[in-house]
C-alpha cells in the first residue's frame, strides 16, 4: 500500500475499473452501482462524461463541476473520490468510497488524505465532508484526517441524519 496515488479516470485502468464496479454488484450495492454501472456500458463514454464534469461541462441539473481521481494500487481501481468544486447540499465537496473486497485495510484513510492534497488544488480551503450517522467507520476516517464536526444535518433524499465535518485544506505558512 506504500505506492497509492489518485489518477483521473483513464482507459488504462478499464479492466480494473470493471472489477471495481463488479464488487458492488457482488454485494448487491444498487447505489454505487448507478453512479459506475455508465462505465461498463461505454468506456470511453463514461470517461468523456467524467472530464467533461471536472471542467463544469454537461453538469446534471443541482450539481456542480466534480472532478473524480481514482484511488491505485499496485495498478488496480481499489477507490474513488468526487471532488466537488462547490459545497452542494448534504453532499459537501468531497465523496469517496472503497471497493467491498478493499475496506477495512486502511484505503479509506489514504483516499482522503490524497482528495484533501487535491482539493486544495482546486482552490478548496476548507473542504465540507458528510457521513451517515450510521457510518461509523467513515466518521473515524473524516476525524483521522483532521475532521472537525460542524454538526448535523438531514438528508432529505436519503431520509438519513448525516455528520458534517470539515477539514482545513491549507497548511499555516510561517
Amino acid at each position: 500500500m506504500k505506492n497509492l496515488f489518485l489518477a483521473g479516470p483513464a482507459k488504462e485502468y478499464q479492466k480494473s475499473f470493471e472489477n471495481y464496479v463488479q464488487a458492488y454488484k457482488s454485494v448487491n450495492d444498487n447505489n454505487y452501482l448507478d453512479i459506475y454501472e455508465k462505465g461498463l456500458e461505454n468506456f470511453d463514454e463514461y470517461l468523456n462524461g467524467l472530464r467533461n464534469n471536472s471542467k463544469g461541462i454537461d453538469v446534471e441539473k443541482g450539481w456542480v463541476a466534480t472532478s473524480t481521481f481514482w484511488l491505485i494500487d499496485n495498478n488496480e481501481v481499489v477507490g474513488v473520490v468526487r471532488i466537488r468544486h462547490q459545497e452542494i447540499g448534504t453532499a459537501g465537496h468531497i465523496g469517496y468510497d472503497i471497493s467491498p473486497n478493499c475496506r477495512n485495510k486502511g484505503y479509506g484513510n489514504q483516499i482522503l488524505k490524497l482528495a484533501v492534497v487535491e482539493a486544495e488544488k482546486i482552490g478548496i480551503k476548507e473542504a465540507v465532508l458528510t457521513c451517515s450517522v450510521d457510518n461509523i467507520a467513515s466518521k473515524k476516517i473524516i476525524e483521522k484526517n483532521n475532521g472537525k464536526l460542524l454538526g448535523t444535518v438531514f438528508d432529505e433524499e436519503d431520509n438519513e441524519n448525516m455528520y458534517k465535518f470539515s477539514i482545513t485544506t491549507t497548511t499555516n505558512k510561517l
